[in-house]
């Protein structure tokens, strides 16, 4: 898969830094195995980006859809033999991914969504996120959803995050107003 400025298709380079910078966070060490682990992340996310792709989409999948299908492959294959700790990895690299989003709005047009820090966002609601997180993990915990069910909520927690952003943006706006005299 080769990366484009028009595409929300990574490239195995791309993949293989996000993976590792997300088990980094995670305070997990890459150990020797890791390399193969990631290539067999990497495999199963391919197979169910196409299996996504050939049986319920016309196109390109979205940012959303291969997110969800990179958090299934994570949480399948794992780095550690803590099932909570791969489902948060599994959950986080999701979300990296979700943050640059790209659209599709016909076969072959795709769109870049606006990009969006979800920590930077709910910096002042961090219950929020890590509930929503954590509902993640718990499902990925308990193998009660598939690559089609978690791209929509990857995508709803996407837009809930721009609105909270803009609501930032409103009240700067509205503060700056306020301290400009007419």
């Amino acid at each position: 898969m080769k990366n484009s400025i028009n595409s929300a298709k990574k490239g195995n380079k791309e993949l293989i830094n996000l993976l590792i910078d997300v088990v980094n966070e995670n305070n997990v060490d890459i150990q020797e195995d890791s390399l193969s682990i990631i290539h067999d992340i990497i495999l199963e996310y391919k197979v169910l980006c196409e299996h996504l792709r050939k049986d319920y989409v016309v196109g390109d999948l979205d940012t959303f859809k291969m997110a969800s299908c990179m958090m299934v492959a994570v949480n399948k294959h794992g780095f550690t033999e803590d099932k909570f700790v791969n489902a948060s990895i599994a959950v986080d690299t999701a979300y990296k991914m979700c943050e640059k989003p790209y659209t599709n709005i016909k076969k072959d047009i795709t769109i870049k969504l606006e990009e969006v820090d979800f920590k930077e966002v709910f910096k002042d609601d961090m219950e929020f996120y890590q509930d929503s997180k954590n509902r993640l993990i718990t499902s990925l915990i308990c193998g009660n959803g598939s690559s089609l069910t978690y791209f929509l909520n990857l995508e709803q927690f996407y837009n809930v995050a721009l609105e909270k952003k803009y609501q930032y943006i409103k009240m700067a706006v509205c503060k700056k107003r306020r301290k400009i005299k007419y």
